[in-house]
């Protein structure tokens, strides 16, 4: 096959592979990454034993490491391309995951940022068209990372000042700010920031989030970014449940026929999770019911390859959803068939636990535990935040989640407590 039509995937400064740009997508491994001893595969799918891969699972596993919606959108238009090939060749270089694409010939350059203060980058998204995380970069730039919101990649440096990862150099956080663009939305940056540290404060093991005020954005640390022994950083692989149920990003809903919650631990399982990030798991699904996420679909829990082998990834995207009204009302995944959250019952909940193979008095334990512990933990992080969050929207949304969180703390377990009938 000609080279092209190709990029070539690294980990670090090893050479992975090739991805072909054909119909359907290719994906050969180098003979020296198979036969590497501390070599992984791309995806379960994507079995290192076999050399060249071709189709659907090359197409699952590449496609979850390209934005979604409006954002994707955007980037088609502006790269006159809308093949999975085209756009991971004009934005791969820093994608979520271990890997790195690159285009033929080129090899991991040292990595070099160029620093820019907060208030550069607060006057730069307030006059963002789309795309903050592409608008500041030239032409040639290739950053990516999957979500439907505007993100950018950043470099934090010891003293705190923010840096652009230039080229493919690895970022250490993600900047979210303001979705914009949806109607009734507002306020979100404070609202994941708020149920991130929530989450934090409950032990539920989550990216470390904290509300950036120049720029007034969440700024989450990256997980599967570590330091390195030369002061730099080192990616770790990890694969979204979309990524390891092989299916693409657009079919992450189970009512679209995506993984459910049974589906969800079934993968997690068989990559080799211990026991606790199986546990983890019912904490993470209670979690979002009672702060209303309704969007914590199959590609919000990952798993990460650490040095001590697989884990479920520290817990990210958390926003409570439901405080926006023209945002969906129904939970991402069916519990025993429901998916209104108000009308999810004990039943309802000991049929998801026997699908998921855990005891339903435990199952059930744990989110009972979770809601009693909860209206103190939610009042604590109020007030933290409140104390770095500016005066007017924010301080309004805070009121209102304190507000709608501690009635769903008292509502919500009612049902989840009832006796049958």
């Amino acid at each position: 096959m000609a080279s092209e039509g190709s990029l070539e995937v690294y980990h670090g400064d090893r050479y992975v592979g090739r991805l072909y740009d054909a119909e359907p997508l290719h994906f050969e491994y180098a003979p020296a990454w198979q036969a590497h001893p501390e070599a992984v595969s791309l995806s379960p799918s994507l079995l290192l034993t076999r050399r060249l891969h071709v189709g659907h699972e090359v197409l699952a596993y590449f496609e979850n490491l390209l934005p979604e919606g409006d954002l994707r959108h955007h980037l088609e238009l502006r790269h006159h391309t809308n093949t999975v090939f085209g756009l991971l060749k004009a934005i791969g270089g820093d994608t979520a995951s271990g890997f790195t694409l690159l285009p033929p010939g080129e090899s991991p350059a040292p990595p070099t940022y160029r620093p820019i203060s907060w208030e550069a980058l607060a006057e730069h998204l307030q006059h963002r068209e789309r795309g903050p995380l592409l608008s500041q970069q030239d032409e040639e730039a290739r950053i990516s990372l999957a979500g439907a919101q505007d993100k950018l990649l950043l470099m934090v440096l010891e003293d705190g000042s923010p840096a652009i990862p230039e080229g493919s150099a690895p970022s250490s956080h993600i900047l979210k700010p303001d979705i914009q663009g949806l109607r009734g939305v507002w306020g979100s940056a404070i609202n994941e920031t708020f149920c991130m540290q929530l989450a934090t404060e409950l032990g539920l093991g989550v990216a470390e989030a904290s509300y950036q005020p120049e720029t007034r954005a969440c700024l989450v640390r990256r997980y599967d970014r570590v330091p390195d022994e030369q002061g730099g950083l080192r990616r770790l692989h990890q694969l979204d449940v979309c990524q390891l149920a092989g299916t693409p990003s657009l079919i992450k809903y189970e009512s679209d026929g995506g993984p459910g919650l049974a589906r969800c631990r079934e993968l997690l399982q068989q990559v080799g999770t211990p026991a606790k990030d199986l546990q983890r798991l019912i904490g993470w699904f209670f979690f979002n019911l009672l702060i209303g996420n309704n969007d914590s679909h199959a590609k919000n829990l990952a798993i990460l390859y650490t040095d001590e082998g697989p884990r479920l990834a520290p817990f990210y995207d958390l926003m409570s959803t439901t405080l926006y009204s023209a945002l969906s009302r129904r939970f991402a995944f069916r519990v025993a068939g429901e998916d209104r959250p108000g009308h999810i019952e004990r039943s309802h909940l000991e049929t998801l636990a026997r699908a998921m193979r855990f005891q339903p008095r435990y199952f059930l334990r744990q989110g009972l535990k979770l809601a009693e512990r909860m209206p103190a933990a939610i009042d604590s992080t109020i007030a933290t935040l409140s104390a770095e969050a500016p005066q007017g929207t924010e301080q309004k949304l805070l009121e209102r989640l304190q507000q709608r969180l501690r009635g769903n703390c008292r509502k919500l377990p009612e049902r989840w407590a009832a006796s049958h009938g």
